[in-house]
């Protein structure tokens, strides 16, 4: 027996770990894809393990695919070409099925993207008070930023990274599976290939909120532990000191501010107010701690700054004040 008849076939972990990766590169990929990988990859350790593999050869293909695209370009002699096909080791067609895949997508990536690699430069995006911005980056992802944030993008080879440390933004990240879209957030780091999700960083609290596929979030930098998994109609938040919490949620009312709107189940005025300033450009703040503290539930139509005060008169129970240093609320007279 030869020492290639010898060599075992792929692992069914490995063959299974080809179809998800194929199938979720797709744009087509829905929701319920993306759980059933999360439900694959939790169901056994050689499932993750296989998966990961995977994901290294795609990275070692696409780094070769510089010096190969520059080697198909060079002119070879017909004698050449003879003693390289003598020469070429046997492959499984798996094997080259993988390769071959994932080396022409790297290909194509260095003939239309070149120059979001050179230096991985930094550049800023950031909206002022009562401004939102819509905005498409060198890799394809649409941001929608809301108002009074800012994000820091970098595209260096192997990756594309930004960093939030204040703000909101929705992502719909381009598929690129060999360049991970890495976010950094607070005490957190999100990574995603291609999904859809809202995050945000406001005063020490990180929430993210999932509308499609599936987001992977880590303590920030502590590449190796164990991330979360979130999933499309999912939130996970997480203040400093306190462990994160996911939950089921509906993801219209996190994206509802692209919208006009602000969303609240049971959040403390101190929050409505700061989003009010950030949305209004207008500061807006509570007369002291107990009035910061009252819980608010509603729909806030961001259609007129005025009317918007109004209706927070009404459903809050407070009294909205004007004055030359902007507008502080205070609890409203029960005798008024």
């Amino acid at each position: 027996m030869t020492r290639l008849d010898a060599q075992e076939g792929p692992t069914p972990a490995a063959d299974a770990a080809a179809q998800w990766f194929v199938r979720l590169q797709d744009d087509a990929a829905s929701a319920d894809d993306w759980l059933a990988f999360e439900a694959w990859l939790a169901s056994a350790p050689e499932h993750a393990a296989a998966y990961e593999r995977l994901e290294h050869l795609w990275l070692e293909l696409d780094e070769a695919a510089g010096p190969i695209a520059a080697a198909l370009d060079a002119p070879v002699s017909l004698d050449a070409r003879r003693v390289r096909r003598q020469a070429r080791p046997l492959v499984s067609r798996r094997a080259w099925a993988i390769g071959g895949a994932a080396l022409a997508a790297g290909l194509a990536v260095a003939v239309v993207a070149p120059g979001l690699w050179p230096g991985a430069p930094i550049t800023s995006y950031a909206t002022a008070p009562g401004q939102t911005r819509d905005l498409t980056l060198a890799d394809g992802t649409h941001v929608w930023l809301n108002a009074s944030s800012r994000i820091d993008v970098s595209f260096p080879r192997h990756e594309r990274r930004v960093a939030m440390e204040d703000g909101e933004a929705v992502f719909d990240v381009t598929h690129d599976p060999a360049r991970p879209f890495l976010i950094s957030a607070g005490q957190r780091e999100v990574r995603v290939v291609g999904t859809q999700f809202n995050l945000r960083q406001r005063d020490g609290a990180f929430a993210l909120t999932v509308s499609r596929g599936v987001v992977e979030v880590r303590p920030r930098g502590v590449p190796d532990a164990a991330p979360t998994r979130v999933a499309a109609g999912q939130r996970l938040t997480h203040r400093a000191g306190t462990p994160a919490v996911l939950t089921t949620t509906a993801p219209d009312a996190a994206f509802a501010w692209m919208n006009g709107q602000l969303v609240y189940a049971d959040a403390p005025l101190s929050e409505v107010a700061a989003d009010l300033s950030r949305s209004l450009g207008v500061p807006v703040r509570p007369a002291d701690p107990a009035t910061g503290r009252i819980r608010f539930t509603g729909v806030l139509a961001l259609d007129d700054k005025a009317a918007v005060l109004r209706r927070l008169e009404a459903f809050a129970g407070v009294r909205a004040d004007h004055g030359a240093a902007g507008v502080v609320l205070r609890r409203a007279d029960p005798a008024s």
